[in-house]
């Protein structure tokens, strides 16, 4: 009896002692639901501008001309990723050259363009660097870089590069030519503790100020975007689409058309599965009306597709697009309804 006793002590010691050790669930505070707002996000008819907007701030809180940059390089502990900047229909291609003395072309290569989903596995580059016995290094290859079109819709030609690693400061360090070799330049791209990405130009190396603040700093960004979209036969085919991708570093959405927005609450937000997925809102919150290869099409938005986003601090919104034009019906103006819930 007093061995029984001992061990349900013991056992009641034991589970008093692990439950101790968790970590309890981080409980965010109901809000009372704030006012109705509604915010104009100014892109200009030619969509140049890339905009960082704030839910907590109310407002944007970076903006920059989207050709002030080329590509940006991952600043995560041990993730050298290199992504394109997409606004401009980048694309980039493996060469299977590894002399960067080699002229190369884009003939039977194909050029991918990274995904819209964020997803690493969409990255158009792939992972260029290895680390073995000897260090970080990179694996050598050239890379072509289709660099996209201007805001006149001209082509920005083509470049190659080659990643690799600076012996003095370890630090990434790109190697930029035309495809014939000329014009060469290399740049070491610093990257920055606390930020998600460096940007930089293959003009002017880094970027400054970054385009893109630090993930604490913003919700959704109002920028074009590359995406893959289909014929009505189905082929797929990119295109570069003007809409909204989220800070997938903290912040998650879902779209919802099953209620209306005044519905939406508080509770039925928080009984959705919501998403990090970068282009969860995309850019389908507005019908396209016309014909997109001819260039002569219109735009609708969609005010009953309701997007529930749980921002930085993990406070739930509510938002729907009523409008993509301004009041002298120039677009690149996208419209939108929001409310704290």
């Amino acid at each position: 009896m007093k061995r029984q006793i001992l061990r349900n002590s013991f056992f009641t010691f034991m589970v008093l002692l692990l439950s101790s050790c968790f970590k309890e669930d981080e409980k965010v505070i109901p809000l009372k639901p704030g006012n109705v707002e509604t915010y104009v996000i100014e892109m200009l008819p030619e969509y140049t501008i890339q905009s960082y907007f704030s839910f907590s701030d109310g407002g944007i809180v970076a903006s920059n001309d989207r050709s002030h940059w080329d590509m940006a390089l991952s600043c995560e502990p041990g993730d050298y990723t290199l992504w394109l900047n997409t606004s401009v229909f980048m694309k980039a291609a493996r060469t299977g050259v590894f002399d960067f003395n080699v002229s190369v072309s884009s003939q039977n290569l194909e050029l991918l363009f990274d995904e819209s989903t964020g997803r690493i596995e969409g990255n158009a580059i792939g992972k260029w660097w290895i680390n073995n016995s000897q260090g970080l290094q990179g694996d050598g290859e050239v890379i072509l870089i289709d660099r996209g079109i201007d805001s006149e819709g001209e082509q920005r030609g083509f470049v190659k590069i080659q990643p690799s690693f600076d012996p003095v400061s370890g630090e990434v360090m790109i190697r930029i030519a035309a495809t014939n070799g000329s014009n060469e330049r290399s740049f070491v791209i610093t990257r920055e503790n606390g930020r998600r990405v460096t940007a930089f130009s293959f003009d002017t190396g880094i970027s400054i100020p970054q385009p893109e603040p630090s993930p604490n700093q913003w919700d959704i960004l109002f920028t074009t975007y590359t995406t893959l979209l289909f014929t009505n036969t189905g082929e797929p085919y990119p295109y570069l689409v003007n809409g909204v991708l989220l800070n997938d570093t903290l912040v998650k959405a879902a779209l919802d058309t099953l209620v209306s927005f005044e519905e939406v609450s508080r509770e039925y937000a928080e009984s959705l599965q919501l998403s990090y997925q970068k282009d969860i809102i995309g850019y389908d919150w507005k019908a396209i009306n016309g014909d997109v290869t001819s260039g002569n099409i219109t735009y609708t938005a969609r005010p009953g597709w309701n997007y529930i986003i749980r921002d930085r601090f993990g406070v739930f919104y509510k938002l729907r697009f009523i409008d993509f034009y301004n009041s002298q019906g120039k677009k690149g103006y996208p419209t939108f309804e929001v409310q704290r819930l």
